[in-house]
């Protein structure tokens, strides 16, 4: 039974009726920044089983948050992807995340895939008052065999640090680093010589511009 079915009107209860069940919004989260194969989603949403994903993506669906796409390949590969309005639903992991940060312990375990570091990193943008030079971040989940690298690019948008998948053309410098190694450089306070020494983050290029996109974040979650 809804929170519908028992007659209570209160939207967000019955948003909760949509998107309120375990790994519902974890799903969510990995389609946000483009599609992916059910083969994907299985590999990020980590401790969930082939029969619960099915019925997860089969319910975000029926609530038109998803739909199944063909992706431009020569097999014309089946995914996922988020429609219009479930793309609203960002804002909604973004406040929950600053929410969680507020608490009275704000530290986690455990680690983070490609997509849900650089949401953490949208949701955390700093400000960059003189601007930013277009620079790239590859990004892996070293937790995975032989682990797929995705990319995304970083630049500034209405003076916000802002970041969007897909690769850059002609970058500054290059970023590629695990996404669980790379929050801990950007929120956990390690430093970046650290995580190079370690293998776990490796600097191509103008490593004065990422050393100021480390220092942007952590100016902006000191306070937290």
């Amino acid at each position: 039974m809804t929170y519908a079915h028992h007659g209570d009107a209160c939207r967000a209860a019955n948003a909760l009726d949509l998107v309120g069940d375990r790994w519902t919004l974890i799903v969510v989260r990995e389609l946000l920044l483009g599609p992916k194969r059910f083969a994907d989603l299985q590999d990020a949403v980590r401790g969930i089983t082939p029969a619960v994903l099915s019925d997860r993506l089969r319910s975000l669906r029926q609530a038109g948050i998803i739909d199944q796409v063909t992706l431009p390949d020569l097999a014309r590969t089946r995914a996922y992807a988020v429609t219009e309005w479930g793309r609203g639903l960002e804002s909604v992991l973004a406040s929950l995340g600053r929410w969680y940060s507020s608490g009275p312990d704000p530290r986690t375990s455990g680690g983070m895939t490609p997509d849900a570091m650089v949401l953490a990193m949208r949701t955390m943008a700093p400000p960059v008052p003189e601007g930013l030079p277009l620079t790239a971040l590859r990004l892996y989940d070293a937790r995975q065999p032989d682990p797929p690298v995705r990319d995304y690019r970083l630049t500034t948008v209405n003076g916000l640090l802002d970041v969007q998948p897909g690769a850059a053309v002609d970058p500054v410098a290059t970023v590629t680093t695990d996404s669980t190694a790379w929050s801990e450089v950007l929120f956990g306070g390690l430093p970046l010589t650290d995580a190079e020494r370690a293998g776990t983050v490796r600097v191509e290029g103008d490593r004065d511009t990422v050393l100021g996109v480390v220092r942007l974040y952590l100016t902006a979650v000191a306070p937290l």
